[in-house]
């Protein structure tokens, strides 16, 4: 697992896209998993039933099936003879 601190509207959104499940820490202390919703705007998004403010983030934890979508996307994996 990755933990990200910076660059969470990124992180959201291709997550969105890829439909792959996060990990939320926020300023409290809450911790929320699940999938990002479409319902994002300049103030947040949904993390499932859960409205997260961007500026109550304090980390986002990335689950290892988030890079393998991309890297099958991306092609980033050297082709087996």
């Amino acid at each position: 697992m990755k933990t990200v601190h910076q660059h969470f509207e990124t992180i959201a959104i291709t997550a969105f896209i890829a439909k792959q499940e996060i990990i939320v820490r926020c300023k409290d202390n809450n911790t929320y998993r699940g999938f990002v919703q479409r319902d994002m705007t300049e103030k947040g998004f949904s993390l499932d039933e859960q409205l997260i403010h961007w500026v109550d983030i304090v980390e986002i934890q990335l689950t290892d099936q988030y890079f393998h979508f991309w890297e099958d996307i991306l092609h980033l994996k050297e082709p087996t003879s």
